[in-house]
């Protein structure tokens, strides 16, 4: 299951996807699906495993200013946070 969680800035995705990292966890810049992004930034970190884990280790960072996305069986994006 992908999840992506999107970020004000390509910036802040690498600097998240760095933490994840550090963390022992997956993580990859990707450019945002077109009609995801609200704001003018259309960067995300894409997660395969450890969501959860990876989700609470942002947010004890402060590091989450964005929605949560996972991408359904049939292959759209569902909003989950």
């Amino acid at each position: 299951m992908q999840y992506l969680i999107m970020c004000r800035s390509l910036t802040w995705a690498q600097r998240s996807a760095a933490l994840l990292e550090r963390g022992g966890i997956t993580a990859s810049v990707v450019k945002a699906p077109q009609g995801l992004s609200t704001s003018g930034c259309g960067y995300a970190i894409s997660i395969y495993r450890r969501f959860e884990e990876a989700r609470n280790l942002l947010a004890k960072n402060n590091m989450i200013n964005g929605k949560i996305f996972k991408r359904t069986d049939t292959g759209e994006y569902q909003e989950i946070g």
